[in-house]
């Protein structure tokens, strides 16, 4: 068996730019929360670039069989994963998971059992487990109903994240950048944002790092299938509008740069379709659109290599 198969289940679930996703809900992320991303992998495998990673794989006998084998032996079905809500204050490795479909919950707890410093504790009707808690890499998690796994660094983060997974716990308030990001992909697989000042706050950060934080107020981003093209958008919110100036000057050379690689280099060409820098006061806008054919082509060429 070709040894590259083990991408497989990773590339089941990587087409994050899908056009009809179901909108993030803030409902299941933290008040306290300076950054968040959310991805929902039902309406990647329905987009058109992931419907047609769905059907290459099908398509392949020997890909079919290892994602059969990775479900039966671990209990991870590319097919089942349905959402992911990630979040958290910005400090480091100090975050909280909310998973949807994909995991078999009793595989996943008799595979973690294994681990010998694996520990359980019952909060309410929840049970919460916990390893390697006294490493570099703790975490800790739960399986609730309805396939939702929560999961994070310790049982306090996977406390608070049940709750916010029932919609009990003190959730976070609108977002006007996410709604403007949302303006332009109504419907994206992937979007994410942070509070640059708030998050960075909770990091010793250098001469550089802390000037760049300080001329960031928040950014966010999305990736979606949009006006028959795979959209990236970026919105940054400067702290003033001469900052957001200079970033536009500096995103338009970027902007330039490519437009020149693509005199010379056909692929890239043919793959950017479209890009623009707009700036309204001191927020700026980045998008980028890529031709979904000339994706397509590029991943059946790979996937061919591979299996």
């Amino acid at each position: 068996m070709n040894k590259s198969l083990w991408m497989i289940p990773l590339v089941a679930i990587l087409p994050l730019a899908s056009i009809v996703s179901k909108p993030l809900s803030l409902e299941q992320v933290a008040d306290d929360a300076n950054w968040l991303m959310h991805m929902d992998f039902d309406s990647a495998r329905a987009s058109q670039i992931g419907s047609f990673i769905m059907d290459e794989i099908e398509s392949k006998s020997e890909a079919v069989e290892r994602m059969a084998e990775v479900k039966a032996s671990y209990g991870v079905d590319p097919k089942g994963f349905s959402g992911l809500t990630m979040f958290g204050s910005g400090e480091h490795k100090k975050g909280t998971a909310i998973m949807s479909g994909g995991l078999d919950p009793e595989k996943m707890t008799a595979f973690a059992r294994k681990n010998d410093t694996f520990e359980t504790i019952r909060v309410g009707k929840n049970e919460i487990h916990s390893l390697n808690q006294d490493s570099r890499h703790p975490m800790a998690f739960a399986t609730l109903k309805n396939g939702v796994i929560v999961g994070g660094p310790d049982a306090d983060y996977v406390r608070q994240g049940i709750k916010l997974a029932k919609g009990k716990g003190a959730s976070r308030g609108p977002i006007a950048l996410l709604g403007d990001l949302r303006q332009i992909v109504d419907d994206p697989g992937f979007i994410a944002y942070v509070d640059v000042a708030k998050a960075s706050a909770h990091h010793d950060l250098d001469r550089h790092g802390m000037g760049m934080a300080k001329k960031v107020k928040s950014m966010g981003m999305v990736v979606g299938e949009a006006d028959g093209l795979l959209k990236m958008v970026a919105i940054v919110v400067a702290e003033d509008e001469e900052t957001a100036t200079q970033m536009e000057g500096m995103a338009n050379g970027m902007m330039a740069m490519a437009a020149l690689g693509k005199g010379s280099k056909h692929r890239l060409a043919d793959l950017m379709k479209s890009q623009s820098v707009t700036r309204a006061g001191n927020v700026l806008t980045l998008q980028v659109g890529l031709a979904i054919d000339v994706i397509e082509d590029h991943i059946e060429k790979e996937m061919r290599k591979r299996i």
